[in-house]
């Protein structure tokens, strides 16, 4: 792609566009398959991402043939500064979720079906990690009840790192609402958890992403039996709002971005009708202000699925960009207007007024 080397089957690849920081693109890969969910922007340039490998992405892990967790760390102009593959033997691990630490390290977040930290509750189990500014793995916190247990969106300020994801089953100091569960829980910047609670209601839920507000709440996003759930909790786990979108079709928040004033930007997927229809699934932004009132939505698309893939999962990410609008990333099936589609599912990005 681009220029870079196939390595073999699925490859990672990152992309930089836009003339002012100069474009790039990297492809990271095995004779395995990687894959990428999560990529966050540092301050000298450089970028972070993070996923999982069958191979051997970082060469010290020869032989590997289940998923393992790595986390890479590019310069400004694209280079490898380091990899971190990491995983229990003979047990899958995925991340997905990632956010950038103040210092420049990273907070990881996936599953493991091993035993990471102490003994493996039962099924696949929650993870979060913590990396050095050098790529050293600091700590990991395994967190998981007797069920199926992922973590899918984390973010942080100075003082608290918030996870997010979904439960088949109660979590360590949770209680179970009724089929998927979607849960937050704050942890420690050295990796003590300090609370979790349960969100949505006795059906399907779950929260794929949150972020932290610049008044001090951690927003996240999902959905809530069909319907696309926003809710923030202050520093000490009291809710303090929650915001849903309903239409008669099946809507999901999945990913959301911090803006001035305390307000957030949602992007996510709908099959319903809140602005203009483009047909099957369609890309939603949801403006909220500080309290959770909606300001603002917007729908785009093409006339395929558009930010969600065949497994029903969201397929979006978002960030504010530095003229205050909203950047989005994610997986369309169609056609943009006045352009051409490779073929196959293809990565679109797009940016919205905030």
């Amino acid at each position: 792609m681009h220029g870079q080397e196939h390595a073999g089957r699925l490859d990672a690849v990152l992309t930089r566009t836009g003339a002012r920081t100069g474009a790039w693109t990297r492809q990271l890969g095995t004779a395995a398959d990687e894959r990428l969910y999560g990529v966050a922007a540092l301050p000298d340039g450089g970028v972070l991402a993070a996923g999982y490998t069958k191979g051997d992405l970082d060469g010290r892990h020869a032989g590997n043939t289940t998923d393992d967790a790595f986390v890479v760390r590019l310069d400004a102009d694209g280079k490898t500064r380091w990899i971190t593959q990491f995983g229990a033997p003979d047990a899958a691990d995925r991340l997905y979720g990632l956010a950038a630490a103040p210092d420049g390290g990273a907070y990881v977040a996936g599953y493991t079906k091993g035993a990471l930290d102490g003994p493996n509750a039962g099924d696949k189990d929650a993870i979060v990690a913590r990396l050095t500014p050098d790529g050293e793995l600091a700590w990991i916190r395994q967190y998981g009840g007797p069920g199926e247990d992922k973590a899918t969106g984390v973010a942080a300020d100075a003082t608290t790192l918030y996870l997010t994801g979904s439960a088949t089953a109660a979590l360590p100091g949770t209680t179970a609402l009724g089929g998927l569960d979607g849960w937050i829980a704050a942890y420690s910047p050295d990796g003590v958890r300090k609370w979790a609670a349960t969100a949505g209601g006795a059906g399907d839920d779950r929260l794929n992403a949150v972020t932290v507000t610049t008044t001090g709440l951690a927003v996240a996003t999902g959905a809530a039996s069909g319907d696309a759930l926003t809710v923030a909790y202050d520093g000490r786990g009291k809710k303090r709002w929650e915001h849903t979108l309903a239409t008669p079709s099946a809507d999901e928040g999945a990913a959301v971005t911090a803006r001035p004033g305390g307000e957030v930007t949602v992007a996510g997927y709908t099959r319903g009708r809140v602005g203009v229809q483009a047909g099957g699934a369609d890309v939603v932004t949801v403006r909220l202000d500080a309290k959770g009132v909606q300001r603002g939505a917007a729908q785009l698309g093409t006339a395929r699925d558009d930010a969600v893939d065949p497994f029903a999962e969201p397929n979006l990410y978002a960030a504010t960009t530095s003229d205050g609008q909203v950047a989005i990333s994610g997986l369309t099936y169609g056609s943009p207007e006045g352009g051409a589609a490779p073929g196959n599912g293809d990565v679109f990005l797009a940016t919205v007024p905030g």
